[in-house]
């Protein structure tokens, strides 16, 4: 039997509405594809802030828009049919977000946005690499702003360092709520598949035990099986609330901004709302090739087992 924190007082009703309120989908399924890119320069070495911002700066004069600023950087752009382009975590390491489409065009369109950035990085001697870990030691954060700045006061930069190493791809699965926790522990029970291939997994984890934040030992990777939609969102609120430079427990915080709160807990396979969707993001699958994307969105469908 499963004790959970709602039999001692926890509420996660708030957790539980958030997700039941997402409106249920068309019998055809859209994915989002997630695509971090470390850029190197001619000799192998990551790219300097300066040379990231140039990138940035030709996709604007080619008409993606400025949605975000840190500081004097250039954060995020969109394209003009809405796919993002930002920092993760490090200067050199470059993230696309696409605008969710059918199964049968997310990877051509995904690769061209990538082509995209490719060919407005060349000319500042900018390249893509494709693996998963750069090999290097260096600190590679980028902190213009305050909020990454908490993030870097919570963390420790020695233990933060690391995730700008790091190069993933994630894909986000419309899902019927009533569906969420089937597919969720159909993924679990594949798990082995997903990190046969992904080294980042050790590093997730030093990241974990090395950070000055004190978090539990699963807000990485997380449990994996769930009874209900009620025991998923139990595990979930067993993690402190990041707020400010510190940790806060869940039922402290009256006033919660979910998708942060969610964002901030690091499983391998979780729930998030895009608009008023829900979906299960897919995260544990290494930067490779850009050949490798299909591939990789075949592992997700066969194991969602929809």
């Amino acid at each position: 039997m499963i004790v959970t924190e709602t039999c001692i007082g926890v509420s996660t009703r708030r957790l539980e509405d958030y997700f039941y309120s997402a409106k249920a989908i068309p019998s055809q399924e859209s994915i989002g594809i997630e695509v971090e890119t470390s850029f190197l320069d001619i000799k192998g070495c990551p790219i300097t802030i300066g040379q990231s911002q140039s990138i940035f700066r030709s996709l604007v004069d080619e008409g993606w828009t400025i949605s975000q600023r840190k500081g004097n950087l250039l954060s995020e752009l969109r394209s003009s049919r809405g796919d993002k382009l930002l920092y993760e975590v490090g200067r050199q390491n470059l993230e696309i977000s696409t605008v969710p489409t059918s199964i049968a065009r997310a990877v051509n369109e995904c690769r061209a946005v990538l082509e995209n950035i490719y060919a407005a990085a060349a000319p500042h001697g900018a390249y893509p690499s494709f693996r998963p870990i750069v090999d290097v030691k260096e600190d590679l954060l980028i902190i213009p702003d305050e909020r990454d700045a908490i993030w870097d006061a919570l963390d420790g930069r020695e233990a933060l360092k690391m995730i700008a190493w790091m190069s993933a791809v994630q894909f986000t699965v419309d899902i019927p709520p009533e569906k969420a926790i089937q597919v969720l522990n159909n993924l679990a029970n594949s798990v082995s598949l997903y990190l046969a291939d992904y080294p980042q997994d050790s590093i997730w984890h030093d990241y974990i035990s090395m950070s000055n934040a004190g978090y539990r030992f699963d807000r990485y990777g997380g449990p994996l099986h769930f009874e209900s939609m009620q025991d998923y969102c139990t595990q979930l609120a067993k993690h402190d609330v990041v707020q400010g430079p510190k940790l806060v427990p869940y039922s402290a915080v009256e006033k919660l901004d979910i998708p942060l709160y969610l964002r901030s807990i690091w499983w391998y396979f979780r729930l998030r709302r895009y608009g008023d969707k829900l979906c299960i993001e897919v995260r544990p699958l290494p930067r490779r090739s850009d050949d490798l994307l299909e591939s990789q969105l075949d592992l997700v469908l066969n194991t969602l087992a929809l």
